[in-house]
């Protein structure tokens, strides 16, 4: 081959090379890739609200559970029985208030109906005083007058003695309706007794509505914690990490298993400081996971955080003291997925992922 044949296939190379590199360049310069990825997603922790004995496990791990099934079982009889005493101890006191409510009632009514009719008695009382006191004035008016008509010798002792025993009689009498009237008051005030009655079962009556309303709290906090004997799952997940046998003893929020859904399922991908700055929120992504070789998911930037994975750590890095060694730093950035068929993809936490952001200049 000659010399120029040589020289002219370098030069196409070179220019070949070139073109190929500034294509690279132009498709490459908007994008900004990681492959310290891994899949996210929530894990719920569920941990029992009451202690007991578990009675039932209706699940292992690996199994896949619907939101609402009922997973473990903590024996119910305990708690069944406070519910009922706390029942027992709301009904007798409801018993004691009604039975209290009707016995003011009863004396309420009596004390009314007599309180009327002394009333009533009282009015006619004072009316027929009144005649009374209308006849006892006559009378001493007619007794001065024959005392008179006797000193002067024109009545006889028999005629002033016959007045005398009329004045004395229409004394007596309106005495006597005053003594009547005063009775018939004694007897209304005597009836205060009454008031007195109703006032003290009232009192005993809002203590014990007192007692009804903290047994109604008992009840509620009962139920509520004999409807916590059962660990219900919830959400649609996978259990992981049980640890717990039918006739062991669980204590309130002791860790009984755990539950992850395979949706809604996120990135977390971890990029270098040197390449935070472009990335922004909203950027579309694509991301490519090793257990799924040639499928593509699409997603967007969702969140950044606040700072780099360092910093967050069970021992965070102190640089003020001993030798210091510069290593680059990586910001965590979750990248939210589109839809995609999570049944046929599903994504299970901890995958690895490579992760490329389009980012906008």
């Amino acid at each position: 081959m000659s010399n120029s044949k040589k020289k002219l296939i370098l030069i196409a190379s070179v220019v070949v090379i070139t073109i190929a590199c500034i294509i690279y360049w132009i498709y490459t310069r908007n994008l900004v890739t990681t492959d310290d990825a891994q899949v996210d997603s929530h894990i719920y922790y569920l941990s029992p609200k009451v202690g007991g004995l578990i009675k039932y496990v209706y699940v292992d791990n690996f199994f896949h559970v619907k939101k609402g099934e009922l997973l473990v079982k903590i024996d119910p009889v305990d708690y069944e029985n406070q519910l009922k005493s706390l029942m027992h101890q709301y009904n007798a006191t409801l018993d004691t208030i009604n039975s209290l409510k009707q016995e003011s009632l009863s004396i309420q009514k009596s004390s009314t109906g007599q309180i009327g009719s002394l009333e009533e008695n009282i009015k006619a009382s004072l009316a027929q005083l009144e005649s009374y006191k209308v006849n006892l004035h006559k009378a001493r008016l007619d007794l001065k007058r024959y005392e008179n008509l006797y000193n002067q010798k024109v009545v006889s002792a028999n005629e002033l003695e016959i007045e005398n025993q009329k004045y004395h009689a229409a004394l007596s009498a309106y005495e006597a309706q005053q003594r009547n009237i005063q009775s018939l008051q004694s007897q209304i005030s005597g009836l205060s007794s009454y008031t007195y009655q109703v006032a003290k079962i009232n009192e005993q009556i809002k203590s014990y509505e007192n007692q009804l309303k903290s047994l109604k709290n008992q009840i509620n906090i009962a139920q509520n914690n004999l409807k916590h004997t059962n660990i219900i799952a919830p959400v649609d997940g996978i259990v992981t990490q049980k640890n717990i046998e039918v006739g062991q003893y669980v204590q309130p929020g002791q860790t009984l298993l755990m539950v992850v859904p395979l949706k809604p399922a996120w990135i977390n991908a971890n990029f270098k400081e040197t390449q935070i700055h472009r990335i922004k929120i909203g950027d579309k992504a694509t991301v490519t996971i090793d257990a799924y070789p040639g499928v593509e998911f699409k997603g967007y930037v969702k969140d950044i955080d606040a700072g780099t994975g360092d910093r967050f750590s069970l021992l965070p890095p102190q640089n003020a003291s001993g030798n210091y060694i510069k290593i680059v730093q990586r910001v965590p950035v979750r990248i939210e997925l589109y839809p995609y068929d999570y049944k046929k993809y599903p994504l299970r936490v901890g995958l690895n992922c490579e992760v490329t952001v389009h980012v906008k200049h």
